[in-house]
């Protein structure tokens, strides 16, 4: 049996080539001399934890066999040789952090602690470079104004979506004075346009489509007991909505065709990952399965490339929209002719 120094130099040992691991990683380049120094011990022992960890590599059978420790002459020092499944590395840490800059979702806190815990999957170098490339962002960083922690939130929505829980949730819509209660069976959680979404049908009424409400009004939420049950070939499918809604509002499903002349199709194709399109010469002509409103909206934000085919119910009431707006420039009057969108299902 080991005595209490025996214990102590294990303890020491484990917890040395635990970081040198961490480092490994991390993609730093591992000197022995510089890890002796570190550590106070001899480069012997550094070398020992080095061939230990080699062996430990070699019999985990979840690294890729491409996954070693080698020496690197050039850099004077072992590092990891390819890359361990499910780890990051610096190019694709770098480009979640510049999504995660952009996106302006997060608190300044959330976003801070989420950048910080990025870097540390990286050597030390990359994570100063990755801060280097980034710093400005960060300096200049403004969440949207609700300014609202979002992790948990998400998490219990998540949750409750995967669980088939009923929800009670107090929200606040645009123009209300204090939150209306609903109680909601919770399907689907989506980012878009600076904002977390939880899709929902109420309790109670038919399911035909999903209630949207913005995450960060939801003021309060409780998850209740028990369960609601949708059969797998009824269960809502996220990414067909997503599809399908444009700026997050809903309206009537519908079917519209219209024609398309402006500088990049792709674009289009992008923002309606489901039209089809057929070519009139210079003229794209696209069809798309929609919900109405947002269509509507992302329509109008294309100014002169677009013409609305069918249905023609819906050319008409984007000819009198088109009409209004021309009016309001023709006499100077800058109030709006429409009222917010936002709205909430019955």
């Amino acid at each position: 049996m080991w005595g209490i120094g025996g214990r102590q130099t294990g303890q020491l040992k484990t917890m040395r080539m635990l970081q040198l691991f961490q480092r490994f990683l991390q993609g730093e380049v591992i000197s022995k001399q510089r890890m002796a120094q570190f550590f106070q011990v001899s480069e012997k022992a550094i070398q020992r934890d080095i061939e230990d960890l080699r062996s430990y590599l070699a019999m985990m059978s979840h690294y890729d066999q491409a996954v070693a420790i080698e020496y690197d002459a050039k850099q004077r020092g072992y590092r990891l040789r390819g890359e361990p499944n499910g780890q990051l590395n610096s190019s694709e840490v770098y480009s979640i952090i510049k999504i995660l800059l952009e996106s302006r979702a997060f608190s300044g806190e959330e976003m801070n602690r989420s950048i910080e815990k990025l870097l540390h999957l990286v050597s030390p170098e990359e994570s100063k470079l990755i801060q280097e490339m980034v710093r400005n962002e960060r300096f200049l960083y403004v969440p949207v104004q609700h300014n609202q922690p979002m992790f948990q939130k998400m998490w219990d929505v998540g949750r409750a979506v995967r669980q088939q829980r009923r929800m009670k949730i107090a929200y606040k819509r645009v123009g209300d004075s204090s939150p209306v209660m609903r109680l909601v069976e919770p399907v689907g959680l989506i980012f878009s346009e600076f904002y977390f979404y939880a899709l929902a049908y109420l309790d109670g009424y038919p399911r035909e489509f999903p209630v949207i409400y913005r995450l960060d009004r939801i003021e309060s939420y409780e998850l209740m007991p028990g369960h609601f049950h949708i059969p797998d070939q009824q269960r809502f499918q996220e990414g067909e909505f997503r599809k399908r809604v444009q700026f997050m509002q809903t309206g009537q499903l519908l079917t519209i065709t219209f024609r398309f002349w402006g500088a990049s199709l792709e674009a289009v194709l992008d923002r309606l990952p489901n039209a089809v399109v057929t070519m009139d010469g210079d003229t794209a002509i696209i069809e798309a399965k929609v919900f109405g409103r947002g269509i509507k909206m992302w329509l109008l934000s294309q100014a002169q490339y677009v013409e609305v085919v069918k249905p023609a119910e819906f050319r008409e009431e984007l000819k009198q929209t088109i009409e209004a707006m021309a009016t309001l420039y023709k006499n100077g009057d800058t109030r709006s002719t429409e009222q917010g969108m936002d709205k909430e299902a019955p």
